[in-house]
C-alpha cells in the first residue's frame, strides 16, 4: 500500500480544496510537511484516518466540527456545505480513491452533520474501473483498523506503547498481523455450541449426581464468568481513559507559569518512582524464586559433615559395601530356593542369575554412598552460596525500598508545593489529578481482583464440565450427548492451542526484529524485548545484573518507533513469504506527527537516521523548529517531496510570529499574521 495523495475539502483549518502529493520513489521516501504547532499537523494525520475508517483521535479538540469554520461564517442560512476527504492509494498493482464526506444545512453556530457518504472505487492495472460495494470490508482487508494507529502515528502518544498498559494493543496488533481473528471467533462461539450440546442431555439420575443439577451449577458459573468478563472489560476501557485525563493536567500543568518547573522535577521523580518499583518486584521475585529453589539449604546446619562422617565411621568399621546383601544372596544359593519359591537347581538358568547378582552384590549400594558422600561436599558450598544470595537479595531489597519511599516523599512534597501555589489553576488541576490518580489506582486494584475472579471461575468450570463427561449414563441419547461434548472441547482445545502457538511465533518474530532496529538507533548499550506479556521493555545488564534500563523520553520514542518498523517489516515478510498465514497483510506507510516532540539533539538526529528506514513510504509532519538542523540535514538524502502548512490568523498583535522558513533555500510563508481569514494553508516546496 503506497498513498499517492489526498486531498481535502473543507476539512477543519484547512479552507477549501486543498492537495498533498506524496513520493513513493524508493530511494526518496520521504514526504516532510512543515506546519506550527497548533497549524493543523495533527488535522492533517486526523484526515487519513477518518477518510479511511470514519475515526478521529482522542486529543483532536471539538471532534465535533469538521467543517472549516471560516465556509460556516460565510455561508447563508439554509445554505448546505459539505466536508470530504479523498485518499488515493496503490495496492497490490490496483489504484484505491477512497473517498468520506459530510453535509450539513446551516441553521445556526452548531453543525449538525447528516449522513455518511463513504465511497471506494478500485481501478485495475487494465485501467478498468468500478465501485466497491463493500468499502469499509475492502479498507478493512487492505489495513485492519486495529493496526491504523500503528501506522498513522500521533509522536507525542506513540511513546505509550514503551508503557505497561499498551500491552493490549499490541497484542491485538500482532493477532491482526497473523489473522487469527476467525481463530478467536471460533473461540468465542465453541463454548456457546457446547452449552447447547450440553442441555440436550437429558434428565437422568447417575448415582449420587444429578445431570440437571450439574447443568444448573455449569449455567450460574458461566453467567458468574460473563458478568466478571464485562467488567473486566469496562475497566480495561476506563483505566486508559482515566490515564488520558491525566497527561491532559500533566501537560497543562507543564504550561503554567509557577509551577511548570515543579511538574517537570515531579515527571522526572514519578519516572525515578516507576523504575524502582519495577526493579523491586524484579527482586522480590528473584528471591521468592531462590527460597523456592534453595531455601531449604539453609536449614542444613551441621548435616553435611555428620553424614559424611557417617560414611566414613561404616567404611571403616567395614559396613561398605553392603555386606549384608552378598550374604542374603549367598543364602538363597545355599538353601537352593527363590524368595519367589522357584527351585534353584544345579545348572539351571534360574540359579545362574541368582549367581549373576552374587557378583554385582553391594556395588549399587556403594556408588550410591559414594555419590552421597560425594554430593555432601558440594552441598556445603552450595549452602553457603545460597545464604549469601539470600543476604545480597535481602540488601538490594532494603536499599530498593528506601529509594523508592524517598522518591515517593519528593513527589508528594512537589504536590504540596503546587498546590500551595498562588492562583487557582494550580490548585484546582492538582486536585483533579488526585482524583484521578485515586481512580486509577482503584480501578487497577478491581482489575486484579477481577482477574483473579475469571480464573478461578475458569477454573471452576473446568472441573464441573470434566464432570459431564465422566458421569456413567445409562441413556444411549446422553451418551451420544457426551461423546459430543467431548469433540467440541477437543476442538476448543486445538484451536485454542493453534492460536497460541502463532501468536507467540510472531511475538517472537517482532521481538528479535525490534532488537535489530534498536540497536542500530539507540546510544545506549540497552536491550529491547517484547515480553511474553506483550510489553515492551529495556533491559542493561545481563543474567543476575540484568535489570530494567531507565528510559528517557526519547528512549521511549525509539523503543517505540522500533516496535512500528518491526511490525511493518512483519506485514512485508508476512505478505511475501508466509502462504500459510491467515492474514492478507501489506507494505503499510508509516505517516508520523511530531516525530521529534519533546527529544534533545542527539536523538533527534538518531530519529531522523531511523524514519526513512521505518517503512518503504514515510510521511513526516514536524515543526520547523523541532526538526531544523541535524534532523533536517540527516532526512534530506531521503525527501522526495516537501509541504509547508501556512498558518493564517486574523490577528494582527501578534509578538514573536516566525513569519517565513527557508526550504531548500526557498523562503516560504510560515504563520501569516493580519491574514483576511483563520485557517491553514498547503504549499508545495519545489526541490
Amino acid at each position: 500500500m503506497k498513498i499517492s495523495e489526498i486531498e481535502l475539502t473543507n476539512f477543519r483549518n484547512y479552507v477549501g480544496k486543498q492537495k498533498a502529493i506524496f513520493t513513493t520513489l524508493a530511494g526518496k521516501n520521504v514526504t516532510l510537511i512543515y506546519g506550527t504547532n497548533g497549524g493543523g499537523k495533527t488535522t492533517l494525520l486526523n484526515a487519513f484516518t477518518w477518510a479511511l475508517y470514519g475515526k478521529l483521535s482522542p486529543d483532536l479538540e471539538d471532534p465535533e466540527t469538521l467543517i472549516n469554520l471560516e465556509a460556516w461564517s460565510a455561508a447563508s442560512a439554509g445554505e448546505k456545505l459539505t466536508v470530504s476527504v479523498t485518499v488515493v492509494f496503490d495496492h497490490d498493482g490496483k489504484m484505491y480513491r477512497v473517498t468520506r464526506e459530510q453535509s450539513a444545512i446551516k441553521r445556526g453556530l452548531a453543525q449538525e452533520l447528516g449522513k455518511v457518504e463513504f465511497n471506494v472505487r478500485v481501478t485495475d492495472q487494465d485501467g478498468v474501473s468500478h465501485k466497491i460495494m463493500n468499502p469499509s470490508g475492502a479498507i478493512e482487508k487492505i489495513l485492519p483498523s486495529r493496526l491504523s494507529g500503528f501506522f498513522f502515528i500521533n509522536g507525542e502518544r506513540i511513546e505509550q506503547l514503551a508503557k505497561p498498559e499498551a500491552y493490549s494493543e499490541i497484542q491485538s496488533a500482532i493477532k491482526t498481523v497473523v489473522g487469527i481473528e476467525p481463530l478467536e471467533r471460533a473461540l468465542k462461539h465453541l463454548p456457546k455450541a457446547r452449552n447447547q450440546i450440553r442441555h440436550k442431555l437429558k434428565s437422568e439420575e447417575t448415582g449420587d449426581i444429578s445431570i440437571d443439577k450439574v447443568n444448573k451449577e455449569i449455567d450460574d458459573l458461566e453467567n458468574q464468568q460473563e458478568e466478571a468478563k464485562d467488567e473486566l472489560d469496562l475497566l480495561k476501557s476506563e483505566i486508559p481513559h482515566f490515564k488520558t485525563e491525566l497527561d491532559s493536567v500533566n501537560e497543562r500543568l507543564r504550561s503554567l507559569e509557577g509551577v511548570a518547573e515543579l511538574q517537570k522535577d515531579r515527571a522526572q521523580f514519578e519516572r525515578l518512582r516507576d523504575d524502582s518499583d519495577a526493579l523491586l518486584k524484579e527482586l522480590l521475585q528473584s528471591r521468592n524464586q531462590l527460597v523456592r529453589q534453595r531455601g531449604y539449604m539453609v536449614f542444613l546446619s551441621g548435616m553435611p559433615e555428620k553424614i559424611t562422617s557417617v560414611c566414613k565411621t561404616l567404611r571403616e568399621q567395614g559396613q561398605l559395601p553392603a555386606p549384608l546383601k552378598r550374604t542374603f544372596v549367598e543364602d538363597l544359593l545355599r538353601e537352593a530356593e527363590c524368595i519367589c519359591g522357584t527351585h534353584l537347581a544345579e545348572g539351571s538358568p534360574q540359579r545362574q542369575k541368582i549367581q549373576n547378582w552374587l557378583e554385582r552384590a553391594g556395588l549399587a549400594e556403594e556408588r550410591s554412598w559414594m555419590m552421597l558422600e560425594g554430593a555432601m561436599g558440594g552441598l556445603a558450598e552450595q549452602r553457603k552460596s545460597a545464604i549469601e544470595e539470600l543476604e545480597k537479595l535481602d540488601v538490594q531489597i532494603a536499599r530498593c525500598r528506601k529509594t523508592l519511599q524517598e522518591h515517593r516523599a519528593r513527589i508528594e512534597e512537589i504536590s504540596s508545593k503546587i498546590k500551595k501555589a498562588p492562583g487557582e489553576d494550580p490548585a484546582k488541576l492538582e486536585a483533579t489529578r488526585d482524583r484521578l490518580l485515586s481512580e486509577i489506582e482503584a480501578k487497577t486494584k478491581r482489575l486484579g481482583v477481577v482477574q483473579e475472579r475469571i480464573s478461578e471461575l475458569d477454573s471452576l468450570l473446568k472441573q464441573k464440565s470434566a464432570l459431564v463427561e465422566r458421569l456413567e449414563v445409562k441413556n444411549a441419547a446422553n451418551r451420544r450427548v457426551q461423546q459430543r461434548i467431548a469433540v467440541v472441547r477437543e476442538a476448543e482445545e486445538a484451536l485454542a492451542k493453534t492460536r497460541d502457538l502463532i501468536s507467540e511465533r510472531t511475538r517472537r518474530s517482532l521481538d528479535s526484529r525490534v532488537r535489530k532496529v534498536f540497536e542500530k538507533s539507540s546510544v545506549k548499550d540497552y536491550v529491547p524485548e517484547l515480553t511474553s506479556e506483550f510489553e515492551l521493555q529495556l533491559w542493561t545488564g545481563v543474567g543476575d545484573k540484568r535489570r530494567r534500563a531507565p528510559k528517557s523520553t526519547g528512549e521511549n520514542m525509539l523503543l517505540s518507533l522500533s516496535f512500528v518498523a518491526a511490525l511493518a517489516e512483519e506485514c512485508r515478510i508476512v505478505a511475501e513469504q508466509d502462504t500459510h498465514a491467515m492474514s492478507d497483510m501489506s507494505d503499510f506507510p508509516v505517516v508520523l506527527d511530531a516525530a521529534f516532540g519533546n527529544m534533545d539533539t542527539d536523538y533527534r538526529r538518531r530519529v531522523a537516521d531511523f524514519l526513512p528506514k521505518m517503512a518503504s513510504q514515510v510521511v513526516v509532519l514536524t515543526s520547523k523548529a523541532q526538526a531544523e538542523g541535524a534532523a533536517e540535514e540527516r532526512l534530506a538524502p531521503a525527501i522526495g517531496r516537501q509541504y509547508v502548512i501556512t498558518t493564517h490568523t486574523r490577528k494582527s498583535d501578534v509578538e514573536e510570529v516566525t513569519e517565513a522558513i527557508n526550504v531548500n533555500g526557498t523562503d516560504c510563508p510560515y504563520q501569516v499574521v493580519n491574514s483576511s481569514f483563520d485557517g491553514a494553508v498547503l504549499m508545495e516546496v519545489e526541490a
